[in-house]
């Protein structure tokens, strides 16, 4: 017998699909404009990370928790609990490890905040510095607070493991992640055509697409605190990460607000120091999604190189049987 609660749920998934029937052409614009993000930025820009850090910590390198969580934030959400979770499932670190490093490991990646966000939505490369570094302070004071990694309880047999096998597995687990991030943001981006949420709301819900398609950019710390947040299109992607790692959505959804309020008031603390960069432009080009596409085959190329000089730090892959992490 059904639960009145999977009834309700069948219900409103029916009206859903009536409205996206009935505003096909909103629903259809709002697709391809979330294609054609999953493709200029999204799919370029964390794929090669993925894929390169996967090989990282399915070879076992030196310091792999430390790297993966560094690159985590770099590369941008998601891909700082995507790899959490691999370092989970690989032994790595333990179930309250993971507790802690989700505390803080959701940052907005350099490239995306810096070179999209900052220098072609608000033309100002120093206010993309300003925003990343307000989001990364952010979370490192909440991994001072949490205290993250106790070395006594990380203590893993290591498994061999050929090139050849992890390349492999690496590519078919990111591919994977990435469809389903590429499902959620053309999802969501369909439902904001329909639904016509307010410009300063959308970020909220899709954080691309809310700050990259406003008309009117919000003030430099509002910025940052939706980059903090990361949105609600994000969140969803994560919800079957943090269930694999025992990680509670709601323990998750608190600190990402606790982390937004931070970044809030450390970008309005920089400020005060260069109040030049608050006067940024506020009216976007209407040149601005041609831009971020043609940003994504650059930042990739970038984050290629970065990861490839970690993957050569595994020493030839000489890792003798009897490794400890």
């Amino acid at each position: 017998m059904k639960k009145p609660g999977e009834s309700i749920i069948a219900y409103i998934l029916f009206c859903i699909i009536i409205v996206l029937l009935i505003f096909s052409p909103a629903a259809k614009s709002g697709a391809i404009e979330g294609i054609n993000l999953c493709e200029g930025i999204i799919i370029p820009a964390l794929l090669p990370i993925l894929i390169l850090c996967n090989i990282l910590i399915k070879l076992k390198s030196k310091n792999i928790v430390l790297k993966t969580i560094l690159l985590g934030m770099i590369s941008g959400y998601p891909s700082g609990a995507i790899l959490t979770r691999e370092l989970y499932k690989s032994g790595f670190i333990t179930s309250k490890d993971v507790q802690k490093i989700m505390c803080f490991n959701f940052c907005g990646g350099c490239a995306f905040i810096i070179s999209a966000i900052g220098t072609v939505v608000y033309k100002s490369t120093k206010a993309g510095i300003v925003l990343y570094f307000s989001c990364v302070l952010s979370s490192l004071i909440i991994a001072l607070f949490t205290k993250p990694l106790n070395n006594q309880q990380i203590n893993c047999s290591f498994q061999k493991t050929n090139f050849s096998s992890a390349l492999c597995q690496s590519v078919e687990s990111s591919v994977k992640s990435l469809a389903i991030m590429s499902g959620y943001i053309i999802l969501f981006s369909s439902f904001i055509s329909i639904i016509k949420i307010p410009d300063y709301l959308v970020a909220v819900f899709e954080i691309t697409n809310g700050i990259c398609k406003t008309k009117t950019l919000p003030p430099l710390p509002i910025c940052a605190f939706f980059l903090s947040f990361g949105g609600l299109c994000i969140h969803f992607q994560l919800i079957s990460v943090l269930k694999d790692m025992e990680v509670k959505y709601s323990r998750f959804f608190i600190f990402r607000v606790i982390s937004a309020v931070l970044s809030f008031f450390i970008c309005k603390l920089i400020l005060c120091f260069f109040p030049e960069i608050s006067s940024v432009s506020a009216i976007l080009s209407p040149s601005l999604p041609f831009e971020i596409s043609k940003l994504g085959s650059g930042l990739s190329t970038v984050m290629i190189i970065g990861c490839a000089l970690i993957v050569f730090d595994i020493e030839n892959r000489k890792i003798k049987p009897g490794f400890r992490c």
